[in-house]
């Protein structure tokens, strides 16, 4: 089926979730409850409510007595594939386990370098993945400055690695930022680091598959107030994606399909309201030679 094919090419973290969303909504669908299934299985309620979450995976007998009873046999063959790929894939690079990351940051790391397409509002700072290395350094220190030197580096270096998805030579990530002014004039490490961030950004931007948009000051009030977040579509059909947003104490993740659909509404209102391209580009061009 074309749907699974697809989800070959991304991540085991993608491939998990996908599984899970697809399990829960078949049984929803088929009008069975968490503890239906977990008797189909002889089982408890709380594995079928694992499976639902992403935490485990199903064995391959598990589905072939699922899908069936949720009247779905002909993805049997498909749901296989999956499993089998999600537990044999290698994630697309590693990191230290040793870091100290936000609760649930090493989840979104698998699923962003598996998205096909990401759209950010960035409220604050310039989201991680088009963060320049001293700009990426300043707010690390900045962040926690009790943080060691080695752990610095450690976590510099996964937020640079990040960046690889841009530059997959098959099917690139897509990535459409909208950018607050705010965050063009906040001189995280100074005037000569934000320098080298908008410098950055004009570079990025010249990328086809990268998009960035300002959404300036005169705009007043508009929909994405309560502050930053990122919406991660992947390459598997009928995935809704997710979305992600982040405090300092850690992620937090929106998969119900009408928080979804809320997001995306506030995107599209995000994209009639900011500039245009070349009109944030030159806004960018402008507010870097003031700092000149």
């Amino acid at each position: 089926m074309k749907e699974f094919l697809l989800a070959l090419s991304t991540t085991p973290t993608v491939l998990r979730r996908y599984i899970a969303f697809e399990l829960r909504r078949l049984r929803e669908n088929a009008g069975k409850s968490q503890l239906d299934a977990g008797k189909r299985l002889d089982t408890s309620k709380s594995r079928i409510t694992h499976f639902e979450s992403g935490r485990n995976l199903p064995k391959l007998t598990d589905v072939e007595l699922l899908l069936p009873f949720y009247g779905a046999e002909d993805l049997v063959s498909g749901f296989r594939e999956l499993i089998v790929q999600a537990r044999t894939a290698a994630p697309v690079f590693e990191w230290d386990e040793s870091m100290t990351l936000p609760p649930g940051f090493d989840l979104y790391l698998g699923l962003e370098q598996g998205a096909s397409r990401i759209v950010s509002y960035d409220a604050m700072i310039v989201m991680g993945i088009l963060q320049c290395e001293p700009y990426a350094e300043a707010l690390f220190r900045g962040h926690d400055p009790g943080l060691p030197e080695a752990e610095i580096q450690r976590q510099l270096g996964l937020r640079l690695r990040r960046q690889d998805a841009l530059d997959r030579e098959e099917s690139p990530l897509e990535l459409v930022a909208v950018i607050d002014e705010a965050v063009l004039h906040r001189r995280i490490g100074g005037a000569q680091v934000l320098g080298q961030q908008l410098d950055h950004l004009l570079k990025a931007a010249e990328r086809p598959n990268i998009t960035i948009r300002v959404l300036p000051y005169s705009v007043g009030v508009h929909p994405a107030l309560h502050g930053p977040f990122i919406v991660l579509e992947f390459p598997i059909e009928r995935d809704p994606g997710v979305v992600y947003v982040e405090d300092r104490i850690g992620g937090r993740y929106r998969d119900d399909t009408e928080e979804i659909d809320e997001y995306a509404a506030v995107v599209g209102r995000l994209l009639e309201l900011a500039l245009p391209e070349s009109e944030s580009a030159s806004m960018i061009h402008e507010v870097r030679g003031e700092l000149s």
